[in-house]
């Protein structure tokens, strides 16, 4: 097929458009008044055809157009009833509305005529093309109840559609984008962050060999109106995607520092505070002096800090994640191990890094001290983490009996949800604050 071969039907999708068709979506809601007249359904078919981008980077923009409309006429003659239409939602990016179907069944036998359709080369001289489509389905009124909905959804499983093996889906829930997932979340947290919306809640630590309480962890908790309890690492994640994970550390850190000195100072609690940091952090560079001007701020000494790192492996991976510890260290706080799934074999590098303690979880273990090869084991780690000068504290401990085993085991701390839950500041001054219990 030759370039002035493409061109002919370039030329017809002109003339329809100058003729005063309705615009696409306008067409699409006018379609979805039929149906809701009629009681039929209608589908959309959102054809992602994968080569019109590359075809604009080879030959040029005017090319591009070309085989877009060559595409879209294949799909009428080949794919497509008189009642239907096809109409173009982004470069590389066709909707096909079946205007009248029994159900998702008859959208697939489509889908797959159309996948036939695109599958056949394009030709640029001796060239040969081929696309690389595929097609996300959304069935009026089962997927969405307006054309907004449904082309928003039928590009959910176009999104799904391009990891399975014959390039097809038809919505389902676990379709959502996850790119409008994390927007959302992006532009809730940005707002958070500015306006001083994030949570902190402190749950104590206690020291097993004097009994008492030692320093607390700051948990961070951010409730939005519409996302409800988002887990933290979501939060650091859409900080990440949004590029404000430094607004994020130092709201973190200025809010738990100045609930830290409020302890200090209106209750008499002179502990350190703990905050979990993943390791990815670790890559902004910037990490030492958003700590050190945080603990300038609230006239915290570095010692009283305890940066918990989880997901260790990016220290291995990157050099700059390394390089940024010892940066930690040398400005005088303390750092934690707080990673569940670390290998042995990752201990062999750990070792070799500036840490100074290590959390031992404990909670996927049914009786980590009661049966004889579980107690061998939790003996072992807390003999190694001694060895390494690290201490050592326990979690996810559930029970008084259990406690005492591991301080008779040599484990330094103790943080568990039996013991206490992690309060908010108003309660936690409440229970440990001069004359709280």
């Amino acid at each position: 097929m030759s370039e002035g071969d493409l061109a002919k039907p370039a030329a017809a999708s002109h003339a329809s458009s100058a003729s005063g068709e309705i615009p696409f979506p306008e067409w699409l809601r006018h379609c979805i008044e039929e149906r809701r007249a009629d009681g039929r359904n209608l589908a959309v078919l959102l054809i992602e055809c994968g080569v019109i981008g590359r075809i604009d980077a080879v030959w040029g923009y005017h090319v591009g157009d070309i085989a877009r409309a060559r595409i879209a006429a294949g799909l009428r003659a080949e794919v497509l009833r008189p009642g239907d239409r096809v109409g173009e939602m982004g470069r590389d990016e066709l909707a096909c509305v079946l205007s009248s179907v029994e159900g998702p069944a008859v959208a697939l036998l489509a889908a797959e005529k159309s996948l036939r359709e695109l599958n056949a080369p394009l030709w640029f001289g001796e060239d040969e093309i081929y696309a690389r489509p595929a097609i996300g389905i959304a069935v009026w009124p089962e997927h969405g109840d307006d054309a907004e909905t449904l082309l928003q959804r039928a590009k959910s499983a176009c999104v799904a559609a391009r990891h399975l093996p014959g390039h097809i889906a038809v919505f389902s829930g676990g379709h959502e984008n996850p790119d409008a997932t994390r927007l959302l979340y992006e532009n809730r947290l940005r707002t958070a962050v500015m306006a001083d919306a994030l949570e902190l809640v402190f749950q104590p630590q206690y020291d097993l060999r004097l009994g008492q309480i030692m320093g607390v962890e700051g948990l961070l908790r951010w409730r939005d109106g519409a996302l409800g309890l988002v887990p933290a690492a979501d939060v650091f994640a859409a900080a990440e995607s949004a590029g404000s994970v430094h607004e994020l550390v130092s709201s973190l850190l200025n809010r738990a520092l100045r609930n830290c000195s409020e302890f200090r100072y209106s209750a008499g609690l002179d502990l350190r505070i703990a905050i979990n940091l993943p390791g990815r952090v670790l890559l902004q560079s910037a990490l030492p002096d958003i700590v050190g001007r945080a603990l300038r701020t609230w006239g915290l000494r570095p010692g009283r800090l305890m940066i918990e790192i989880g997901e260790t492996s990016v220290l291995e991976a990157e050099l700059v994640a390394g390089e940024t510890l010892g940066h930690l260290r040398e400005l005088g706080v303390k750092l934690s191990i707080d990673d569940a799934g670390a290998t042995v074999s990752s201990l062999f590098w750990l070792a070799l890094l500036p840490f100074h303690e290590f959390k031992l979880d404990l909670s996927a273990v049914r009786d980590p001290v009661g049966l004889p090869q579980s107690e061998r084991i939790v003996r072992s780690l807390i003999e190694l983490a001694h060895h390494l000068k690290l201490e050592v504290v326990a979690v996810g401990v559930a029970d008084d009996a259990t406690a005492t085993r591991l301080k008779e085991l040599d484990c330094d701390y103790l943080q568990a949800d039996y013991r206490c839950p992690a309060l908010d500041p108003v309660g936690f001054v409440g229970r440990f604050g001069l004359g709280g219990g």
